[in-house]
């Protein structure tokens, strides 16, 4: 009897788990959307700032890795880290869980990618020099 009971115990964790990390996938779906798209706002900035700046002024060199691509990579690991912490407990290999959530944050950073390509017409990254949006 207490067999029984355990293993409804431990169904219902698990099912809990995995509602969890596909929340979370979901909701990473989302700040992935947001990270891709700043990142091309990041860039535009930075073009439009360095093309106020006087001739040889490198003031403005670090904006664009500071501002988009920082984020952008912390978005990534923040979300390996939380997907692995919820990923559903099971019979896999040790190295089962970082798998499932390193392919979790790749589709969604995938899906991110291709909303914040439909966002801004294609171009992501805004070329410098001389270009007039």
């Amino acid at each position: 009897m207490e067999e029984a009971a355990g293993s409804r115990i431990s169904e219902r964790r698990h099912g809990a788990e995995v509602a969890a990390f596909w929340s979370l996938t979901v909701l990473g779906a989302a700040v992935m959307c947001a990270a891709w798209t700043w990142l091309g706002l990041a860039s535009t900035e930075q073009v439009t700032e360095s093309a106020k700046a006087p001739p040889g002024d490198t003031s403005t060199e670090g904006l664009f890795v500071m501002i988009g691509v920082v984020p952008l990579v912390l978005a990534h690991l923040l979300g390996l880290v939380i997907l692995r912490a919820v990923a559903p407990r099971g019979r896999d290999a040790p190295g089962a869980r970082w798998a499932v959530a390193a392919a979790a944050v790749l589709a969604t950073s995938a899906i991110g990618l291709a909303v914040a390509l439909s966002v801004s017409g294609g171009l992501l990254l805004t070329p410098g020099g001389g270009y007039t949006p």
